[in-house]
């Protein structure tokens, strides 16, 4: 597996704005971490996943309440009518078997530290995935 991430804070005259963006490739079968990001300050943040190569056959959105906690999971499925997950705002669809193309969801993260986003490929390959998100007050 192999995951690059780059994460930046921008904008402090309009108060904590972030940006952030991984890429690489994740196996199949075996969940993995693609996105970590710090939301401490933020109330929503948005992520857009970008599968490039074979289908996820998982998507598990977890988090960190505290510096020295351990992360905690969420939402182990995501889809486009987050009724049961009051947390998610919106979503794209099922991103648990999200084919190549985009999916996408809106989350309140008041109150967490920090939230993790993993995935994994189907069972028949290793899977290329871009993640990107933006948080804001």
């Amino acid at each position: 597996m192999s995951m690059t991430q780059s994460t930046q804070p921008v904008g402090a005259q309009v108060g904590p704005l972030l940006f952030a963006e991984a890429t690489g490739t994740i196996p199949a079968g075996s969940t993995t971490t693609i996105l970590e990001v710090p939301t401490l300050g933020l109330k929503n943040i948005g992520v857009e996943v970008v599968v490039g190569v074979n289908n996820l056959d998982a998507f598990v959105v977890s988090a960190q309440f505290h510096p020295d906690g351990e992360f905690v999971t969420l939402y182990s499925a995501i889809d486009a009518t987050p009724t049961e997950s009051p947390l998610i705002i919106a979503a794209s669809g099922t991103l648990a078997s999200l084919a190549v193309g985009t999916g996408w969801f809106l989350m309140d993260v008041r109150g967490i530290y920090k939230v993790r986003v993993s995935a994994s490929g189907t069972v028949a390959d290793t899977t290329t995935v871009t993640a990107r998100c933006s948080g804001s007050r």
